[in-house]
């Protein structure tokens, strides 16, 4: 009887660790649908159509398109996930903390470029602007509209 147990509990297990190892396949196709982000090309390609809608959507006037071109060209100086030059001999911590020094001067770097571009903006532009970086916020939490 003990033996029937033992055999019993040890196909559930390998049953189980079947299913989960099946079950992440088949979520790992539904991930690869959503790797634009590990990919440049992709990435560039999504971040133009995104800000070409987003110009669309601003109705931008022709005296704002110089403003325009220069916050895409500071949102694109930097992608934020650039690989970082190695600190020679650093450990963890400093490693850990160069990078987040990177990290904050890029994003320094994107929150000027945007606070120029929107004190260039009329308050109907500010509203669309306003909404389209909440979906865009939104969508990194990974929270769903």
């Amino acid at each position: 009887m003990k033996w029937i147990q033992t055999c019993l509990l040890a196909s559930l297990l390998t049953t189980t660790s079947i299913g989960l190892v099946y079950a992440e396949t088949a979520n790992s196709g539904q991930n690869q649908q959503h790797s634009w982000g590990k990919d440049p090309a992709k990435r560039k390609e999504m971040m133009e159509q995104h800000m070409q809608k987003l110009h669309d959507a601003l109705k931008l006037q022709s005296g704002q398109e110089a403003a325009w071109k220069t916050f895409i060209s500071t949102m694109r100086s930097q992608g934020m996930r650039e690989r970082q030059k190695p600190v020679e001999g650093a450990t963890a911590p400093q490693r850990m903390e160069h990078m987040m020094q990177t990290q904050q001067q890029q994003m320094q770097q994107r929150l000027d470029g945007l606070k120029t571009f929107y004190a260039q903006l009329n308050p109907e532009q500010k509203k669309t602007m306003d909404s389209w970086h909440e979906k865009m916020a939104s969508k990194m939490r990974g929270e769903k509209r």
